[in-house]
């Protein structure tokens, strides 16, 4: 049901093409929808890309072709989450690199202090945030 869990309608969002306004490409004839005002609020990067004026501000594609599955996947579920699935969590390496990439802040600020906190524990999945030891 819609309107009781913000967590919950926020991940309809992710890869939904009924509610994107962007295509993401990636890798090799690899997409994914977004919300570019989601998406330009959580990441500089994004917001340079969606909404500096030029060409690429009115296009309703955007590519990455050196971005793959796993690491579009997980700047996704960040960006729209604000927390990543434990099982993305087996990468970190990769999250970072792309998340550096893509200007997810919580890579950036301090990679070395990451640390694991138990978020829920609802049988579906478990969410993990990452926070710094500062």
């Amino acid at each position: 049901m819609r309107g009781y869990s913000l967590k919950k309608d926020l991940r309809l969002l992710i890869n939904n093409p009924k509610y994107s306004d962007i295509e993401i490409l990636y890798e090799v004839r690899k997409k994914l929808y977004g919300c570019k005002a989601i998406l330009a609020v959580r990441s500089e990067v994004f917001n340079g890309l969606l909404y500096n004026g030029m060409k690429e501000s009115y296009a309703n594609k955007i590519t990455f072709p050196n971005i793959n599955s796993f690491g579009i996947e997980i700047i996704m579920e960040y960006i729209y989450m604000g927390s990543i699935k434990e099982e993305f969590l087996t990468n970190q390496l990769s999250f970072y690199t792309e998340g550096e990439e893509y200007d997810v802040n919580l890579v950036i600020d301090n990679i070395e202090g990451l640390r694991e906190v138990p978020v829920s524990s609802t049988p579906e999945v478990i969410y993990v945030k990452l926070y710094t030891s500062k």
